[in-house]
């Protein structure tokens, strides 16, 4: 992971010091195949060189500082994620268990309205035998 790190920031380190060279180029030419020009870089003194390395150790610790964060950042969200396929995996176990407890009572309610159609059966049954008791005893 380090020399990964590493060839990363050299990358970086090339296209922007790629990037620095096009912008010191006076002469305007943007190709990418042009090598610069060396006759300007014997015009500028020592202090100019000493800018320029200046700036790119900045910039190397400025990548530095951003592929730490990243990777601190990655491991953030890699933390992040296996909380949440944990909680994913919790969710899916009690979306499951509730499942299991609605088909449960979904059966015990339809045992209870078959009890009750019985009840009222009974119920109707046992009143028309009560209406024909009363016409008999009425009869005798």
């Amino acid at each position: 992971m380090g020399s990964d790190r590493h060839r990363d920031s050299e990358k970086i380190t090339r296209k922007y010091y790629s990037s620095f060279m096009k912008m010191t180029d006076t002469a305007g030419e943007k190709s990418d195949t042009q090598e610069p020009d060396n006759s300007q870089m014997k015009d500028l003194d020592a202090s100019e060189f000493e800018v320029t390395a200046d700036r790119l150790e900045q910039l190397m610790k400025s990548m530095e500082v951003l592929l730490s964060d990243v990777e601190q950042l990655r491991g953030h969200c890699s933390h992040q994620a296996g909380e949440l396929m944990r909680a994913a995996g919790e969710l899916r176990q009690q979306q499951d268990e509730l499942k299991e407890s609605y088909a449960e009572l979904s059966k015990e309610m339809q045992g209870i309205v078959e009890s009750v159609e019985d009840l009222f059966n009974t119920k109707s049954a046992f009143e028309a035998k009560e209406k024909q008791a009363q016409k008999l005893n009425r009869q005798l």
